[in-house]
């Protein structure tokens, strides 16, 4: 298909039908949201939901987490290869988490349910979902660890429901291998229940519309991100840029790594070259191939404008060059939990960085570049339970031209939202010492980077596992046009005996003790463009 045919005869079916499948993704997302167990899905809204093509493609998405949906191309190819079409029936539904094979890293479980219209396979409800806990070494599963096998759980594609009934086997199997099943389980239900609602959803559409028009809607809307990337694009001045910045180690001690870019945009192409980027790396700071690409979607979209419908047709303009056996394209066994969200934000600010070379007005300077995570386990003595808690940090966006950068919020990869101090005081042995936003952490320029936020709390039990995976302790985030550069994160430990320990940027599991106290600050973001004297310096 080489024209949105139906988008030129009959706009209005298609927009109609485009934004109708837009409203699935966000229908099945609060779904979920209302029905998951975890507060990390219920109130922070760790998730993602998207409408694939029948080859898994990504037809549409939710307003949802961005290294979760670029990488959705990924799994639904994956899914289809160890399942093809003719394999599926209706009530069906395929579990997976395996990031080399089109997943993220492995607490994210996603789950893809066939959608049948007229007896023939249309379309995929696929969601896909952070467990704050797949079991492995340490709480959370977000630790330091030197080996895939040590992170959790991994699961190639599995046929968790077959006509509509569960796999008991394969599901207790997953449940007796993961902390606190019982939050697990009721977080997969409502996994399922949300793809229940979008198989309704997309079915109901197939015999309002009639399933030839549905699917000629679902085809086009990938012509139609395809043609729209490459028109912006072709709109632009022809550029050849390279940059390169380092991750604060692996969590083993060694050196920085380095990431270098080289971006090529000549006419209405453009491709990113990985080459002279380090090897793979002992500690978890490894991208798998869809993390990568996920980074490079998301910073293409943004810097065209944003208001591109992102998906297949829209990603695939892109050309990647990732050196297998790089930090940017993992292989097994390598450790990969902190690529997802530290790895994959450094990323975005070494793609924004070569882009401002040649384009400085399109994109805003270097972010917090982190997710700061932190996770917890333990036994609740209060309440004579175990828990786990995992938890990310907003820290200071870059600023850009016409705009200061976002002060205390999840950047980039992200998007996911704040969760209240006060649920969970609530629901685990924690108490929150600080909540607030570091006064002039944010760069100085024309306009200020956002500002880094200080997170304190003290654990109220013994026995406590708690990690850190945290970035920008090293290098700050860098300014653009002459802004200045944010202020480096840290991470702390203050023990209940007065003592105080710095603490690296990727870390543990830490053994705390009731009365024991972790302080988070994270980085805040560059600044962009000089600041003139009669600007002032009071804003």
């Amino acid at each position: 298909m080489t024209e949105p045919r139906l988008l030129r005869d009959d706009p209005v079916t298609f927009e109609v039908i485009r934004q109708g499948l837009l409203a699935i993704c966000e229908e099945m997302k609060s779904v979920l949201m209302r029905a998951a167990f975890s507060p990390l899905l219920s109130l922070s809204a760790d998730l993602s939901c998207a409408v694939l093509d029948h080859a898994g493609e990504v037809a549409a998405q939710g307003h949802d987490i961005p290294v979760h949906l670029g990488a959705m191309p990924f799994t639904g190819r994956s899914v289809l290869r160890a399942f093809p079409a003719h394999l599926w029936r209706p009530g069906d539904a395929v579990l997976t988490n395996d990031p080399y094979e089109g997943g993220t890293h492995l607490p994210d479980m996603s789950v893809l349910s066939p959608v049948f219209v007229d007896g023939r396979l249309t379309a995929f409800a696929a969601s896909r979902v952070h467990w704050p806990d797949v079991g492995g070494a340490a709480a959370g599963s977000s630790s330091i660890t030197d080996d895939i096998v040590k992170e959790g759980l991994r699961l190639r594609p599995i046929r968790i429901v077959e006509a509509g009934t569960v796999r008991q086997d394969l599901l207790e199997l997953i449940l007796d291998n993961v902390r606190v099943p019982a939050d697990r389980l009721g977080d997969f239900r409502a996994q399922l229940a949300a793809n229940a609602r979008g198989v309704a959803r997309l079915a109901g559409m197939g015999q309002r519309y009639g399933g030839a028009v549905l699917r000629q809607v679902i085809a086009e809307t990938q012509v139609h991100g395809r043609l729209a990337v490459r028109q912006r694009l072709a709109r632009l001045p022809d550029a050849d840029v390279s940059h390169a910045e380092a991750l604060d180690g692996d969590g083993y001690g060694g050196e920085d790594l380095g990431i270098a870019v080289r971006i090529t945009k000549q006419g209405d192409t453009i491709s990113f070259d990985f080459t002279g980027t380090a090897p793979a790396a002992r500690g978890p700071v490894n991208a798998p191939l869809p993390v990568t690409a996920s980074a490079v979607y998301y910073t293409l979209l943004g810097f065209l404008g944003g208001d591109i419908q992102p998906g297949s047709g829209a990603y695939g303009v892109a050309r990647i060059v990732a050196p297998e056996g790089s930090l940017v394209h993992a292989r097994p066994p390598v450790p990969v939990v902190a690529a997802n969200t530290e790895t994959s934000n450094r990323i975005v600010d070494i793609l924004l960085g070569a882009l401002a070379q040649a384009y400085p007005d399109r994109v805003p300077a270097g972010s917090y570049g982190s997710a700061a995570v932190y996770t917890l386990g333990g036994f609740d003595p209060i309440r004579g339970r175990r828990f786990v808690h995992y938890e990310t940090v907003g820290g200071g966006g870059g600023a850009r031209f016409g705009h200061d950068g976002a002060s205390g919020l999840r950047v980039h990869m992200g998007n996911t939202m704040n969760l209240p101090i006060e649920a969970l005081e609530a629901q685990l042995p924690i108490r929150f010492d600080r909540y607030a936003l570091i006064p002039e952490s944010g760069g100085e320029g024309r306009w200020q980077g956002g500002q880094g936020v200080h997170k304190a709390f003290t654990v109220l039990a013994d026995d406590v596992q708690c990690s850190i995976l945290g970035e920008r302790t090293h290098a700050a985030a860098a300014g653009v046009a002459g802004g200045g550069a944010g202020r480096v994160a840290r991470f702390g430990r203050r023990d209940r005996d007065g003592s105080n320990q710095d603490l690296a940027a990727k870390s543990g599991p830490h053994r705390l003790c009731a009365g024991d106290r972790i302080d988070l600050f994270t980085a805040g973001g560059g600044g962009w463009g000089r600041r003139t004297a009669s600007e002032g310096n009071d804003r």
